[in-house]
């Protein structure tokens, strides 16, 4: 038993490093979201995935030594893991903040298209009968002038 306790302390540190490499890296991608680097988020979103899976590893793995360890004993480890819980809040407040952001751009930036070319305003239907929705068709602006 003590050996499981012992364990799970060391996972508990490794998410615990995790997350902090995680936070650093959505800082990052803020960044380069903010300051529109595409070349720097292609970058960073593969590491995010790996820091990520790493994390989720991690986490079964913990949930498991868990189940194992009474709840007395894990009184010990409450403080940790009430860090880890708020860590992880921040981690998804970071990703809905970004994601906000993402769709606001994305709707201006649809609304500008549509402006600038508008569609026919006739409806399309599919084979099945539900309306589709036209879709701005690509542009290319030359800014070599």
């Amino acid at each position: 038993m003590e050996n499981t306790i012992k364990e799970f302390e060391t996972v508990l540190n490794q998410e615990d490093a995790i997350l902090d490499a995680l936070i650093a890296k959505q800082a990052e991608m803020r960044g380069a979201v903010t300051e529109k680097s595409w070349e720097n988020l292609s970058a960073i979103i593969p590491q995010i995935n790996d820091i990520y899976e790493e994390f989720s590893n991690k986490d079964a793995e913990r949930a498991v030594l868990q189940d194992n360890i009474k709840s007395k004993e894990l009184k010990a480890f409450s403080e940790k893991i009430g860090l880890l819980r708020s860590k992880l809040l921040k981690c998804k407040i970071e990703n809905q903040a970004l994601t906000k952001y993402v769709n606001i751009t994305r709707e201006f930036i649809q609304g500008i298209v549509e402006n600038a070319l508008p569609q026919s305003g006739s409806k399309v239907y599919s084979n099945k009968g539900v309306i589709l929705h036209p879709q701005p068709q690509s542009v290319v602006v030359d800014l070599s002038f």
